[in-house]
């Protein structure tokens, strides 16, 4: 596998990352409103849910190469949009900043199961390419919102003409550099019903405990992000009273972190198995996230913890992908993965439409963030039991 997959990866990862950090700091910074930040993370995520199981169809079906295009056509598009608007209202100015987020969302879902395909099918070092698929991943975390904090001063639609570039780089790579490897005899059949391959699939996920828990144990750090970025400019704002900005910083220092998770990984794994790393990595989430809300008030404590918990994401995040590619067949691999995905961002779209209800009182987001552990906790408990009884049986039929 070259390493061009890689360099292309995190081009377009850097533009989603940029457009993160910019959507909820433009519109708090415009809006001053937690309610407003609530609608557009909302808006930012619930179309995701209903298109994520059409992408991940058609990725098996059409090939990665047209949906690629297509996908970063729809944020070049979205990004001159915005570009060229003149917002009128509050309520307008998270609606398009929602719009185009759901765009993002979408295409960087469209972004991770393509490449996740694309390991399945052509990489001889899956563990390896995995995780340089998260490295990536939390580098576009780090150089896309410092791209953000430099010129953000200069103003929100120069940040929007580089990620247009950098989504237009990566078309010109997959229309003139990348043709599918293999379709797989994945043809669409206009005999059978989408909906009898969904329930097929659910079917599949539901009776597969341990990526069913391993979903379950995403939705809860899904959850817990979810919040620090549809709020975290109201907590950076009223609770440790500094410029809105410096939420840029979380992303960056995260992303950080999240690179040397990466790191950290390659070498963990070759000395533990995957239920003591995964042990190690939901007491660093447990423990950090805990951490976070009770000392909220100071910004290197948030921001510490908030980074420390993204390690353990990362962890957990490269067990799950390994776990998904190993267990799923390869022709159901981007459908099936990308139900999963949908399952663990539901909750996003359903964060967004709390704070957009509530009345802006803080304690609501500490309260929710409470929650979200708790799922992580139980969730990642009885995943760990399920794994271990797996490798009982695997260790009695040898």
């Amino acid at each position: 596998m070259r390493i061009v997959f890689f360099y292309m990866l995190f081009i377009v990862l850097t533009a989603d990352g940029l457009m993160v950090f910019l959507a909820p700091v433009m519109v708090y910074s415009l809006t001053k409103s937690i309610e407003y930040a609530g609608l557009t993370y909302a808006l930012w995520w619930l179309p995701r849910v209903f298109l994520i199981p059409l992408i991940g169809k058609y990725i098996d079906n059409l090939g990665i190469r047209i949906v690629s295009i297509i996908s970063d056509s729809c944020k070049i598009i979205g990004c001159l949009f915005l570009i060229l608007v003149t917002f009128s209202s509050d309520l307008m100015i998270a609606i398009c900043f929602g719009i185009m987020g759901s765009l993002i969302s979408i295409g960087n879902s469209q972004t991770l199961l393509s490449y996740e395909k694309i390991i399945a099918l052509i990489s001889d070092d899956k563990e390896n390419h995995v995780n340089l698929l998260s490295r990536m991943d939390f580098l576009g975390m780090i150089v896309g919102p410092a791209i953000g904090i430099i010129f953000i001063d200069s103003g929100y639609k120069y940040l929007l003409f580089f990620s247009l570039v950098f989504y237009l780089i990566n078309i010109i790579f997959f229309i003139f550099y990348y043709h599918d490897v293999s379709r797989n005899n994945n043809k669409v059949n206009n005999d059978v019903n989408i909906y009898k391959k969904t329930s097929a699939n659910i079917i599949y996920l539901l009776s597969t405990p341990i990526l069913l828990l391993s979903t379950f144990m995403a939705i809860g750090n899904n959850m817990f992000d979810g919040l620090i970025e549809a709020s975290g400019t109201a907590l950076i704002d009223r609770v440790i009273n500094l410029p809105i900005k410096y939420f840029g910083f979380i992303d960056i220092i995260a992303g950080v972190c999240g690179v040397l998770g990466t790191y950290l990984y390659s070498y963990i794994i070759q000395c533990v198995g995957r239920i003591k790393l995964l042990i190690f990595s939901l007491v660093i989430i447990i423990v950090s996230s805990s951490f976070l809300i009770i000392f909220s008030s100071s910004f290197f404590i948030f921001i510490f913890c908030y980074a420390i918990s993204i390690i353990g994401k990362v962890f957990t995040g490269n067990i799950f992908r390994i776990l998904r590619i190993k267990i799923i067949p390869i022709d159901k691999l981007a459908s099936i993965s990308s139900l999963i995905i949908l399952f663990n961002q539901l909750i996003l779209p359903i964060v967004g439409t709390i704070l957009f209800l509530s009345t802006g009182e803080i304690m609501i987001i500490y309260l929710l963030m409470i929650i979200s552990i708790g799922i992580t906790l139980m969730a990642g408990i009885v995943l760990i039991i399920q794994l271990s009884l797996e490798n009982k049986k695997q260790l009695t039929h040898q």
